[in-house]
């Protein structure tokens, strides 16, 4: 086995505005079931919730080599939390990682800092590579 990784750091505040600027965001971000979680936060959980996903799915594309845009798109992953609060990833259509095994997730914020870091580590079978 071999390991891919993939990390980033967000602004909330960043993220937020960015929502607010551009009307379509959320439905380039979140898929329907992350938006309808997204639904059920207020204030600034709502914000932490949405830089998350974000940057959550931007450490993937990190991890993956390629970024967000031909392979990867934001709707292609999809990170739910369970009934305890952790998030779990899925990942759809042509931007799975070729080999790939399991995808572990962090996610950590700040509301205080206006900051969310995030890490993807994607595990493979040796001899798989989309490089």
């Amino acid at each position: 086995m071999s390991y891919k990784i993939g990390i980033d750091i967000e602004s909330i505040s960043d993220v937020k505005a960015a929502a607010e600027k551009h009307k379509q965001f959320l439905e380039k971000v979140l898929t329907p079931s992350e938006q309808k979680q997204l639904a059920g936060r207020k204030g600034n959980e709502y914000y932490a919730y949405l830089a998350s996903r974000f940057s959550a799915k931007e450490s993937y594309a990190k991890a993956t080599g390629f970024g967000i845009g031909q392979h990867v798109n934001f709707t292609d992953i999809e990170i739910l939390d369970d009934k305890n609060g952790a998030p779990s990833m899925k990942v759809f259509r042509q931007s799975r990682f070729a080999g790939a095994k399991n995808y572990q997730i962090s996610i950590s914020h700040k509301i205080k800092l206006d900051m969310v870091a995030t890490e993807v580590l994607i595990e493979v079978e040796d001899g798989n590579s989309n490089s």
